[in-house]
């Protein structure tokens, strides 16, 4: 069993990967600019049919790898060990240690080689950046040593000179990638005792709500039940006495207002019918307590271990609409797309942004924000949606399977 650890650095490299393999995607595009101006400056004429057949296929990868970089879709191949960001450098290192064998001017093919590190230096990965930079160096060595035998475009030692610069290169490419895997090792440590420390503290919240809520159930909220019941028979032998009436109105109001407050901390219709009826039923009372409009979507037909976390952000965003959007509707929409939980809340307020929020955030006013950090550890998203008028968020959590 993976650690939360392993998982999260599973999670991080991944990212990192993916936004390296982009980088390197658009620099890419920058070397292919120097081959062509490399031949375009210094190649022969009768040179030209050769590097173009190679600086097309070059550019047939460059795009290849653009296209593939910036498609948004779903990339299972950019976990940890994945071959496509390989075999796109193992392209570069093939097409310019050719270009250099097939030019009879080697300096400009030499000096493009040099950007090679710069491309692996992005890598995550130190394994794969040895194996390249390895290959990359033994491609130059013999791009010099073939210049010098058979051009002798320059000489020994500038030879020399150029193949230890090279290799330098190549150790402090390699050492930024060491320094970067470190970097993403500490992210991940840091990243999974947040969601640890996170986890812990919501958990101690959601259980001490939860005796909060019964105990003023069973108490309270019961002496107040059985103070009406007792009311309503004395008015019986007197229907026409004001004060009787008077308090049990006060009385049904409090019976209400406990009943509400019992099923904002801890809501018996999430655990007994699931997330659907405890969303629906809480549209039902911010409506009734706020006179806001809420309409609701909801087609949730399921059981989830996300179902805690979810009831708990609608409850903060509809707390939200009441004390701070002067709404006069709102919208709540749940279902479940491509395997996550997604909940989508409205209003035609005053409007509320990620500013706002960063804003409040540093007054002390942590509800959301620690909710919205629950989401993300649970490897959701948090959005704030443009909007026409009023706020409109957006979670998304993952399914558990």
């Amino acid at each position: 069993m993976a650690s939360a650890s392993d998982v999260e650095l599973d999670r991080v490299r991944r990212n990192h990967q993916l936004r390296s393999y982009r980088v390197v995607a658009v620099l890419r595009i920058g070397v292919l600019a120097f081959v062509i101006g490399a031949m375009v400056v210094a190649a022969p004429r009768y040179e030209w049919g050769s590097q173009i057949a190679l600086i097309v296929l070059y550019a047939f990868a460059t795009v290849s790898a653009l296209i593939l970089a910036f498609t948004r879709f779903d990339r299972p191949r950019f976990g940890v060990g994945r071959m496509e960001p390989f075999a796109f450098t193992a392209i570069d290192v093939i097409v310019l240690t050719a270009l250099q064998l097939v030019s009879s001017d080697g300096v400009y093919p030499l000096l493009i080689m040099i950007l090679l590190p710069v491309l692996v230096g992005v890598d995550m990965s130190t394994r794969r950046a040895a194996v390249i930079l390895a290959f990359t160096v033994v491609g130059f060595a013999l791009a010099g040593v073939q210049d010098h035998l058979q051009k002798r475009a320059i000489g020994w030692p500038d030879t020399v000179f150029l193949f230890g610069l090279y290799a330098f290169m190549c150790v402090a490419a390699l050492v930024a990638v060491r320094i970067e895997e470190r970097h993403a090792r500490s992210i991940a440590a840091l990243s999974a005792l947040r969601e640890e420390l996170l986890g812990q503290t919501m958990t101690a919240s959601e259980v001490l709500q939860r005796r909060i809520s019964e105990s003023i159930h069973d108490g309270p909220l019961q002496d107040v039940l059985v103070a009406r019941q007792e009311l309503i028979e004395l008015q019986l032998d007197d229907p026409d006495d004001d004060r009787v009436t008077r308090a049990l109105t006060g009385l049904q109001s409090a019976s209400e207002r406990l009943r509400q407050a019992t099923f904002e901390l801890h809501p018996a219709v999430l655990e007994q019918v699931g997330l659907a009826a405890a969303v629906e039923q809480l549209a039902g009372f911010t409506a009734k307590r706020s006179g806001i409009e809420v309409t609701t979507d909801i087609d949730y037909p399921m059981r989830n271990e996300v179902d805690p976390i979810v009831f708990g952000v609608a409850r903060e965003l509809l707390s939200n609409v009441v004390r701070h959007s002067q709404a006069t509707n709102a919208w709540v929409t749940l279902g479940v797309t491509d395997d996550m939980c997604v909940l989508t809340v409205a209003d035609d307020g005053v409007g509320v942004n990620s500013d706002t929020m960063a804003r409040r955030l540093g007054e002390g006013h942590i509800g959301l924000a620690s909710h919205r950090a629950r989401v993300e550890a649970a490897g959701g998203a948090f959005v704030f949606l443009e909007a026409a008028s009023g706020t409109r968020v957006c979670v998304q959590v993952p399914l558990k399977k």
